[in-house]
């Protein structure tokens, strides 16, 4: 049986919390349909006979959808306040109404819980970056990925960032991209007798890159390798394409021999 429109109004929709808040103030038929485990038309049909009766005042909408022909099809939905949603499911199922208390008691929780403003959060990522630009120098490319990535995280157009970062020694002079390659790749095609852990031993006694570590919730504390200061001037840091909190160690092509010589494994 339709409700009258004195005691449904079809065309506004259920109220709600403010923007700012997450969980809205009505439960609706569907909701209290699988709650109690009762068919949803049976939901609706006693809460038309509970508001004929002026027991409850829900509201409605409709909710669209496509039959199996990929026609539009219309489903009445109730929404109710908390005070109306134990009186209807007292009715169909008074053993449920404990977790419909439960069920309102999370919603208010959810609804407390304060949003972070959408600056606030942009501010914090920068500064985040910023502490990881200190401490671990990583190369130009590397921060326009971040800068990308934080953009991309809230929202914001990042057509205004440049489409190509400089990677260059300090003292370069050329004004475009050094190339580089990791340390197993260069010990090789320079036919050195070495391990890349034993030249990053030698390099790290020369103080041209330092041991990091991180909190790793699966493996615990995680070693990695970071240019220093020093060995900016051969090398860069990009970010690990393991973990974007890590640093991994590149080398310019041009000045490894000279870096080589430098820890004692250049040419005779």
């Amino acid at each position: 049986m339709p409700i009258p429109q004195s005691v449904v109004n079809t065309n506004e929709s259920a109220p709600r919390f403010l923007q700012s808040q997450n969980v809205a103030r009505t439960m609706s038929s569907v909701e209290i349909s699988k709650l109690t485990k009762k068919r949803h038309d049976n939901v609706k049909r006693l809460i038309e006979d509970l508001a004929q009766g002026g027991l409850v005042h829900p509201q409605s909408e409709d909710e669209w959808s496509t039959d199996k022909l990929g026609r539009p099809r219309a489903t009445r939905i109730y929404n109710v306040g908390e005070r109306d949603s134990y009186v209807i499911v007292a009715q169909l199922s008074p053993e449920f109404t404990g977790k419909l208390v439960d069920r309102w008691q999370y919603l208010e929780k959810q609804a407390q819980k304060p949003e972070l403003p959408a600056s606030v959060k942009v501010i914090g990522e920068l500064a985040i970056m910023e502490c990881f630009t200190r401490l671990l120098k990583p190369a130009p490319s590397s921060q326009m990925m971040m800068l990308t990535k934080i953009a991309a995280n809230n929202g914001l157009d990042a057509k205004f960032l440049p489409g190509y970062a400089i990677d260059a020694a300090p003292d370069a002079t050329g004004g475009s991209s050094m190339e580089t390659k990791p340390i197993t790749d260069l010990i090789k095609e320079h036919g050195i007798a070495s391990t890349a852990t034993a030249f990053n031993r030698l390099l790290a006694a020369n103080g041209f890159i330092k041991k990091c570590q991180r909190n790793s919730t699966k493996r615990g504390v995680v070693d990695f390798w970071s240019v220093t200061d020093t060995g900016l001037r051969y090398g860069k840091n990009l970010t690990s394409p393991n973990n974007p909190r890590e640093t991994a160690p590149h080398w310019y092509v041009d000045r490894f021999p000279e870096l080589a010589g430098l820890v004692g494994k250049g040419s005779k």
